[in-house]
């Protein structure tokens, strides 16, 4: 009897400890969102989280990159409560269970070296060189030289929504310079006067590359708006088909006049 009289004190004393480290003054309970998956999607959910969580002290937001196929496994695992995606998602691709929410347009932008003549191609050009048909500058009114196409790796959200957009779902050309980040490719065009490829316009560095005119339409916010510039793709959050409360809560922030003003500021077009 005194060995269970003391137990039950030990218990009550725990159980004591315990409320008193919930509820007590100056100790914070983080609710934890995790965000992974696109590259590019990531600079502009980096600013979000960090805007929203000196509006909300009570939650702590962590954004990954990884590329919008682990954005899309993240949400299937219940790794992560929101995956990025960079480029249209098919449902079924998607599945049942995940539910996408657009929250801007990105243009993306063809581009060269400075050096490069050539100020605007046809879709159909472009894609004739992204898939090896065209292989010489001296074809689409260049100075002659063999093209270096530049591409993002397979599972890229970037790549997939040129493939889909400009190749019409064929392959880049065998040969392509496959690079594994947007920088590292705007690097290589930078660096080669017949290098060719391709980057969100969010993340453009105008004094390294050139953009091009697609059918006589600038890659401009306005251009995009309105659909006449073609090489466009929506940013997405995916959740699980019921996220939950504090998941939900930040996403509505993010569609509101607060967040697309910070969507607007990343050199995206906002959906409101």
């Amino acid at each position: 009897m005194k060995h269970n009289y003391k137990f039950i004190i030990l218990v009550v004393i725990i159980l004591l400890i315990a409320g008193f480290m919930v509820f007590a003054p100056g100790v914070e309970k983080h609710n934890n969102i995790a965000i992974a998956g696109s590259t590019s999607v990531q600079p502009v959910a980096e600013k979000l989280a960090e805007q929203y969580m000196q509006i909300d002290s009570s939650d702590k937001l962590t954004v990954q990159g990884g590329g919008s196929s682990m954005g899309l496994n993240s949400v299937k695992k219940s790794s992560a409560q929101i995956g990025t995606y960079s480029s249209k998602l098919a449902s079924k691709k998607a599945g049942a269970n995940v539910k996408q929410t657009k929250i801007a347009t990105d243009g993306i932008a063809i581009i060269v070296n400075p050096n490069n003549k050539v100020s605007d191609l046809t879709k159909d050009q472009v894609k004739d060189i992204f898939t090896g048909k065209i292989t010489d500058w001296s074809q689409v009114g260049g100075t002659p030289g063999k093209i270096n196409v530049i591409t993002r790796e397979d599972g890229s959200g970037t790549r997939d929504a040129v493939t889909k957009v400009v190749l019409d779902d064929e392959d880049f050309v065998k040969n392509a310079v496959v690079q594994s980040s947007t920088g590292s490719l705007m690097q290589s065009v930078s660096s080669d006067p017949n290098s060719i490829g391709y980057a969100s316009l969010s993340d453009l560095r105008e004094n390294q590359i050139k953009k091009l005119k697609i059918n006589g339409v600038e890659a401009t916010d306005s251009n995009i708006k309105n659909g006449s510039y073609v090489v466009q793709r929506p940013f997405l959050f995916l959740t699980n088909s019921t996220p939950d409360n504090q998941t939900q809560t930040f996403i509505n922030w993010v569609l509101s006049d607060e967040g697309q003003k910070i969507v607007s500021e990343e050199g995206l077009v906002p959906v409101n």
